[in-house]
């Protein structure tokens, strides 16, 4: 979800809808699909609220019944996460998932601990994955201001063995979070709080908000997208460039102007566009605009100042454009996959787009010449739902669709032609909506909001809005 204050789309009216999604909980099936299937499910899956559930929507449990080449692992709900209810709406809600791998004994380099991080409406939760059938809730550093919407707003990354967060509670700093320190806690009540080792507020105090954070995890460079300062000189929403040398001190070296930066994948480059091999290449997926930006944002400035000077390269654009939401290039750096977070929501009443998908769209981009980018096409899910994340390991491309849940595709054909592309996994974390159509109503944004693919033993992290993490692999008989 997006809180890009200057573009009137759905974005603006969004802590509204989420106040109607507490209120009102789900559509009936009646109001959602004449043909829907889950009727009989609803009650098995006891949707009817409770005391224990306040005016919020109920998380349910898997296994889900709509899954198919996923297996289902295992999970924690938002109570079990230590997630409160937001004030005013009676709702909890989890946002952005990464994750960390830990090698806590020297001597046993192969023996690892796989750890994920939540973002979720109370603060931000840490949890053991290692055994992704018992998942260990290991606490919870709480939100600075707990009773603000902007609560709904978190993202995460890691570099060094430290967790770094942004939210779009006002002045509420950067978090950074020492991970060795999860290896001393064993799994804990709900109600366990820990605290940040520190929070950046900018260089000159003058940092308010960021939406996203990126991390160049080759480089050590941060880059916080949406970025709101108290400086005349700074444009909202521009980006802004940290270097984390200093794990717990890390220190404001560019910035990139004039842009509605949403969030960014940063890489050094090794694609087949050798005039910028070993170069720090940012994509910045720049929302409003319509379109991402490509940056070479390698250290150019004076050794002992650091300063980073963006070189802005050709933009990719693309038909249908609504919302340039987020995106992941190929492991070989040719291409460049993007989900576009609107545009399945406004094709309808779009005057610029006459013909938006029907279903969750994914479009494809060969850049194999930074700066001559080509627009390849675009895959179709054969359910309707907004994209929301995607991120790409090996031949596969991992998207949190919202209503229509995880839902996995096979890029491994890219290079002959897009029309390759197929899915070829999802599991429906969210199934008391149907994914036949796109759900024009209140309960659009439910469901994974994101998913971290990236734990060598498999184990694939989901961050349900509702249901919580949800831990599952990849059906290795499918």
């Amino acid at each position: 979800m997006n809180d890009h204050r200057n573009r009137l789309t759905l974005s603006g009216f969004l802590p509204m809808l989420l106040l109607t999604i507490a209120a009102f909980g789900l559509a009936t099936p009646a109001t959602a699909d004449r043909n829907d299937p889950f009727g009989e499910l609803a009650k098995d899956l006891n949707l009817k609220r409770s005391k224990n559930t306040g005016k919020g929507m109920p998380s349910i449990r898997g296994p889900f019944p709509d899954t198919d080449g996923l297996l289902f692992l295992g999970q924690l709900t938002n109570a079990d996460l230590g997630v409160s209810r937001l004030i005013f709406t009676g709702a909890s809600f989890l946002s952005d998932i990464w994750g960390w791998t830990d090698t806590p004994d020297p001597e046993n380099p192969d023996y690892t601990e796989d750890y994920v991080i939540v973002g979720t409406s109370s603060g931000v939760a840490f949890v053991r994955v290692t055994d992704p059938t018992a998942p260990e809730f290991l606490g919870l550093v709480p939100t600075t201001n707990p009773d603000t919407l902007r609560n709904f707003w978190w993202d995460i990354k890691t570099y060094n063995n430290h967790a770094y967060w942004t939210t779009e509670v006002n002045n509420a700093g950067v978090g950074i979070f020492d991970l060795t320190r999860l290896r001393d806690l064993d799994a804990s009540p709900p109600e366990t709080r820990l605290q940040a080792n520190d929070y950046y507020y900018g260089d000159k105090g003058d940092y308010i908000r960021a939406h996203n954070i990126s991390i160049n995890e080759e480089t050590g460079f941060a880059y916080l997208t949406g970025v709101s300062k108290d400086d005349p000189g700074f444009t909202d929403d521009g980006l802004v460039i940290l270097d984390l040398s200093d794990p717990l001190a890390p220190q404001e070296v560019g910035q990139i102007l004039d842009i509605d930066s949403h969030d960014a994948q940063i890489v050094t480059y090794h694609g087949l566009d050798d005039r910028y091999t070993g170069r720090e290449i940012a994509f910045v997926f720049n929302g409003g605009d319509l379109e991402v930006g490509i940056y070479d944002v390698t250290d150019i400035g004076p050794d002992d100042k650091k300063v980073i000077s963006p070189i802005p390269l050709e933009p990719v654009t693309y038909p249908g454009a609504s919302f340039t939401h987020q995106g992941w290039v190929t492991e070989d750096h040719r291409f460049l996959v993007v989900g576009d977070e609107e545009d399945e929501l406004f094709g309808i009443s779009d005057p610029r787009n006459p013909d938006l998908p029907d279903t969750s769209r994914t479009y494809f981009f060969d850049i194999q010449k930074l700066d001559e980018p080509e627009f390849m096409g675009y895959f179709d899910s054969p359910a309707a739902a907004i994209d929301h994340n995607l991120f790409v390991k090996g031949n596969l491309v991992y998207q949190a669709n919202y209503t229509a849940g995880v839902r996995v595709l096979d890029i491994s054909g890219l290079a002959t032609d897009v029309s390759t592309v197929r899915e070829i996994a999802h599991m429906d974390t969210e199934p008391r909506l149907p994914t036949r159509n796109m759900n024009h109503n209140i309960n659009i944004f439910i469901g994974p909001w994101g998913v971290y693919p990236y734990f060598d033993s498999g184990t694939i992290a989901a961050s349900d809005g509702i249901n919580g993490l949800i831990l599952m692999k990849l059906d290795p008989e499918p």
